[in-house]
């Protein structure tokens, strides 16, 4: 009985963890607060920016997390996210903007591989690493249930003064450093450990000897090709609402700001500020969802038909707000959803596929690989949205991937070995 104690205090500080990544305050209105001083193509130089750079990071952060352990890497991921958010409370600009990108990229790879990694080994030592899908993807739908009560202030906040999210943001993720700290280090990184800590030749052939397998590569590319699509897809909910969604409200007698123009400048009055921010919290709570039955929709499914059917049906979706614009809200919905269900049943089917020594750096150059898509296609979609209309910029993002994922689908083999189901 004192053991399954320990185990049910274990989830609920990692849940509690989970809650504080939340960055809801911000996310229904950062689009629109940085495009009240940038293009469309200067948003998506800082997106590309932020790319390269968590490429260029992501192993040797993945390797400080191997060597130093993971716990001490996602500390530091919590200190440069505070620093990024506070930062927009007392900058203006592309150039602090840059520097701010960079401090989120580094939160980013420091916390990329290593939050899995030591998911996976403590629930190896402690219970049964097959539960990794379920306790991930319902750290997911925390994290998201959080995010969308934050997402409603943030709308408020914003409506009010525009940095007044950004400061609420910083002062609730800093209650990160409390909640890790009560988490336990893995055993090879706790006092006495004896498990192997790899130098850079062993990571470096940990890495190439897992990623060539057939198993992984193909899994890597396609999901990875996903994760870039969506990820960019996402940074124009806020001007698509504008777009697509605030003339239909309009006729209704609700005056607020819309079409390309008004999207291309970041206008947002308190009432649609609110309106962003509720339907952000809405969509939020929709895709805690999906991470909630990750695992369920794994063992129904199993990997290969999870991951396949999911990218396909939400990429098909991206397209149609550019002919039907009311299709935009469930577009929405795909994309916010997409992602937590797949990232617990992609990245458990990674973690079976490799070995503890180097896991956190093997995850780690998941990411990479994923962030390299995410690059050019950031820049394209910035170039297409200030050419056309941020709408016609995500249609074509879903076009590449229906196009990309059913070449690597029909030439490689994703998740070959998918036979293995979670209880």
């Amino acid at each position: 009985m004192s053991h399954f104690f320990s185990d049910q205090s274990l989830l609920i500080r990692y849940y509690l963890y989970r809650a504080t990544m939340s960055v809801g305050f911000i996310t229904p209105i950062f689009t629109l607060f940085l495009l009240r001083s940038l293009t469309y193509t200067q948003f998506a130089v800082l997106s590309s920016l932020y790319s390269v750079l968590a490429v260029v990071s992501e192993v040797p952060t993945g390797y400080v997390s191997d060597r130093l352990g993971r716990r001490a890497s996602l500390l530091l991921s919590v200190a440069f996210t505070v620093s990024s958010v506070a930062g927009f409370v007392i900058t203006n600009g592309f150039v602090p903007y840059a520097c701010l990108y960079a401090l989120w990229a580094l939160a980013l790879t420091f916390r990329s591989g290593s939050i899995d990694a030591w998911l996976y080994d403590i629930l190896g030592e402690r219970s049964d690493a097959d539960q990794f899908s379920r306790v991930r993807g319902r750290g997911d739908a925390i994290q998201n249930w959080t995010a969308a009560i934050s997402m409603v202030g943030g709308g408020l906040l914003y409506g009010i003064e525009p940095t007044y999210p950004f400061i609420a943001a910083a002062v609730f993720n800093s209650v990160g450093f409390v909640a890790l700290l009560s988490l336990p280090k893995n055993s090879q990184y706790a006092e006495g450990g004896t498990a192997d800590r790899p130098g850079p030749l062993a990571a470096f052939s940990v890495i190439r000897d897992h990623l060539v397998r057939p198993s992984l590569w193909s899994l890597v590319v396609y999901i990875g090709l996903f994760y870039a699509v969506v990820g960019v897809a996402q940074g124009y909910i806020q001007p698509m609402v504008i777009e697509t969604v605030a003339p239909a409200v309009t006729a209704f007698g609700v005056d607020l700001p819309q079409g390309p123009t008004a999207a291309r400048t970041g206008q947002a009055g308190p009432t649609l500020a609110f309106g962003v921010g509720v339907l952000s919290a809405a969509l939020t709570a929709v895709a805690a969802l999906g991470g909630y039955y990750a695992g369920r929709i794994e063992n129904r499914f199993g990997v290969r038909r999870a991951v396949v059917g999911v990218s396909m049906i939400t990429a098909a979706m991206l397209v149609v707000p550019l002919w039907v614009g009311v299709v935009a809200l469930p577009t929405f919905a795909a994309m916010r959803t997409s992602m937590p269900i797949l990232k617990p049943i992609a990245n458990g089917y990674i973690n079976d596929h490799t070995q503890t020594v180097g896991r956190a750096t093997t995850l780690s150059v998941v990411s990479m690989g994923y962030m390299a898509l995410r690059t050019p296609l950031s820049l394209g979609t910035g170039v297409v949205a200030d050419a056309t209309t941020a709408t016609t910029a995500v249609a074509a993002l879903g076009v590449l991937f229906l196009a990309g994922g059913s070449t690597v689908w029909l030439f490689g083999s994703v998740a070959p070995k998918s036979n293995r189901y979670r209880n």
